[in-house]
Order: C-alpha cells, then sequence, then structure tokens
C-alpha cells in the first residue's frame, strides 16, 4: 500500500514538473536511486533536490524510511554543497506488544569536489572520472533514532563510459560510526553497472557491501536493480528493489524516488 501510494503521487505531480526549471540543456545526473554516488557536480548557482522512501524487511521486522533528502548547491566548476535531511523513520518489529519506533534520523552535512573534466573524452582512454566525498551527520535526529555523535565518512567515486549507452561506476568508502559508546572503523564498497534503453529510460543493477555495520558484526552484502525514467531534463523519477546476500541483511528492500533540478 505504501509503494502504491508513492508512486500516485510521483506521477501525480510529473505533469506539472515536466518542464525544464534550470535551463541547463543536458539531462541531470543524479545521485539516487542506487548505493553507489556519481562522479559529476551540480553546475554553479543550481540546486538538485533527491527524495523518495524505502520500505525493507528483516524476519518480522519491517521499516519505512520517508523522505531521503539530499539537497545539493553547484559552488563552483568543480564543487557542491550537500545537506541530507533526516529520513521520517517508522519501526515494526512484529514482536506482539514491542510498539513501534517512529522519528527522524540525523541530518547530514557534506561536500562534493570532482577530481577529472566530467567529459570521459578529455581523459586518457580507460581512466575513469572521479569525485571526493566528503560529509558527516549532525546529531540532530529524534532520541531512539540518532547516533547522539557525529559520525564523518569519506568516498571516492569513479565512473568509467563504457560505450554511448553502457557505463560502469563504483565506490570506496570509509565511515567512522558509533555503537553505542564505542566507535569503529567501517569500510564499504560498490559496484554498479547501467544502461541506456532509450532516450530517458535507464537501468541498473548493483552490487554493496559493508565489512560490519555494527562494531565486531558480519560483513554484509546486497544486490540491487532498477530504473530511472527522465521527465524533462530536470526532473527523474526512480524505482529500485534489492535484497541482501546473507544475514543479518534485510530480506528486500525497495523504493521509489523522485529528481530535480533548478
Amino acid at each position: 500500500m505504501g509503494v502504491r501510494l508513492a508512486v500516485i503521487c510521483l506521477l501525480a505531480v510529473a505533469p506539472v514538473a515536466a518542464q525544464d526549471f534550470s535551463g541547463i540543456a543536458e539531462p541531470l545526473v543524479g545521485d539516487r536511486p542506487d548505493f553507489t554516488e556519481s562522479t559529476s557536480t551540480i553546475p554553479r548557482g543550481h540546486v538538485q533536490v533527491e527524495g523518495g522512501v524505502t520500505f525493507s524487511r528483516v524476519e518480522d521486522e519491517e521499516a519505512q524510511s520517508l523522505g531521503e533528502v539530499l539537497v545539493r548547491f553547484g559552488l563552483g566548476e568543480r564543487v557542491e554543497a550537500r545537506i541530507g535531511a533526516g529520513s521520517y523513520v517508522r519501526i515494526d518489529t512484529g514482536v506482539p506488544g514491542a510498539g513501534r519506533t517512529t522519528g527522524f534520523e540525523d541530518p547530514s552535512l557534506g561536500m562534493k569536489v570532482r577530481l577529472t573534466p566530467d567529459d570521459p573524452d578529455l581523459l586518457p582512454p580507460g581512466r575513469p572520472t572521479m569525485a571526493l566525498l566528503l560529509a558527516t551527520s549532525i546529531p540532530a535526529g529524534d532520541e531512539e533514532l540518532t547516533d547522539d555523535e557525529w559520525v564523518p565518512d569519506a568516498k571516492l567515486a569513479l565512473s568509467w563510459s563504457l560505450t554511448d549507452r553502457w557505463s560502469l561506476s563504483s565506490n570506496l568508502n570509509y565511515a567512522y560510526p558509533v555503537d553505542g559508546n564505542d566507535r569503529f572503523h567501517q569500510f564499504s564498497a560498490s559496484l554498479s553497472g547501467g544502461v541506456s534503453l532509450t532516450g530517458r529510460l535507464g537501468a541498473f543493477v548493483e552490487y554493496f557491501g559493508f565489512t560490519e555495520e555494527t562494531d565486531g558484526g558480519p560483513d554484509t552484502h546486497y544486490l540491487d536493480g532498477g530504473v530511472t525514467f527522465g521527465i524533462s531534463n530536470d526532473l527523474q523519477l526512480d524505482a529500485r528493489i534489492g535484497f541482501g546476500l546473507n544475514d543479518p541483511s534485510p530480506e528486500w528492500f525497495a523504493g521509489v524516488g523522485a529528481i530535480v533540478r533548478f
């Protein structure tokens, strides 16, 4: 029901927003719906807003994440600022009498710096476009969902243009999260293959994994795929579905979202 309502809302606003707001001739490049961040930055003086909803299940526990808002501001030719609004989360444990957890997650602040030209034709053959992302969460979420500490992370994004239709992207990530009163080193990585099916429709399949999501916990691995559809150069809709490859990863997760550029 939640997925259906989200799709209806996105389709309802699409005709109104099916126009170009930014005046930029090229279609937007987003950092959703996959786990892998792009190497592109927002042009100077422009703003891009990304958001959506995700539904997931782990054994009897179901969770919904509403918002997932990322606002990206173009500051220069190769630099953007990023503000992540904490998503509203609802978690149902599935245990009778245990109740549910609801509230907002921690917001975040960050930046992306493009390390190479955005056009792969300006690079030597086989060399990827690259970007560095630096961010930190802000301990301002609701009591049951906040980390109570600033959690920094860094990501190296890489992308290869294989043909006019096919691309390959990867992220190499490091974070220093909190588990209870202890911090731990967390490494993660992703590999995503994308294809342009038509001028407006694209698809991807992706693997991503973490060395540990809790202090001393097991590695976790995921596989997902999805589609994107460009309503205009400045509006894109997306959908994805995926699953965990080992315990305690989610049995499944799915979501829809949208991106608009001004």
